[in-house]
């Protein structure tokens, strides 16, 4: 897609998309871990899907913002964590758009975000004095979960592209 107002426009829907998303853990009572792999793979997609359809790396722009929702909804205990998932979900969705060509490729951006989260959240654990149970719970949230999530938000963005 060129450098239009229909990019502007595609972005703006899928931000939105995705805001509502997040923001159905707050309407919707679900037990942890069920909120954290069902709405994490909802965000994913969407992620991935503003990418793919946009053509556009300022896409990436839904991924900055999304950490500071989660951090304002008290998803995120700690405000060092937002640039953390930002950087994580910003190389998951250039992964995602480098090799979108790529049915086998694509699925390493996931273990890609995954090592980015799990290794900015043993530092920012490193700087701030948390708790052991909520450290361990947040180094278990920001692990292999986010794996799972950003597959099945990869294979979500394909069945929607494809009805698109």
């Amino acid at each position: 897609m060129d450098d239009s107002w229909k990019v502007w426009v595609r972005l703006a829907f899928f931000l939105a998309l995705a805001l509502v998303m997040q923001s159905i853990r707050l309407v919707v009572p679900l037990p942890g871990p069920v909120n954290m792999f069902f709405i994490g793979s909802l965000l994913n997609a969407v992620m991935i899907l503003s990418i793919w359809q946009t053509g556009s790396c300022r896409a990436c722009i839904i991924g900055l913002i999304l950490p500071v929702g989660a951090f304002l909804q008290g998803q995120l205990p700690l405000v060092l964590m937002i640039p953390v998932i930002a950087l994580g979900n910003i190389c998951y969705m250039a992964w995602a758009h480098v090799f979108r060509r790529s049915r086998t490729a694509v699925f390493a951006g996931p273990v890609l975000k995954a090592g980015i989260l799990y290794g900015g959240t043993q530092v920012v654990l490193l700087s701030v004095a948390l708790p052991a149970a909520a450290g361990q719970t947040l180094s278990f949230m920001m692990s292999w979960p986010q794996v799972v999530t950003g597959c099945a938000g990869i294979v979500l963005a394909g069945l929607v592209r494809r009805r698109l």
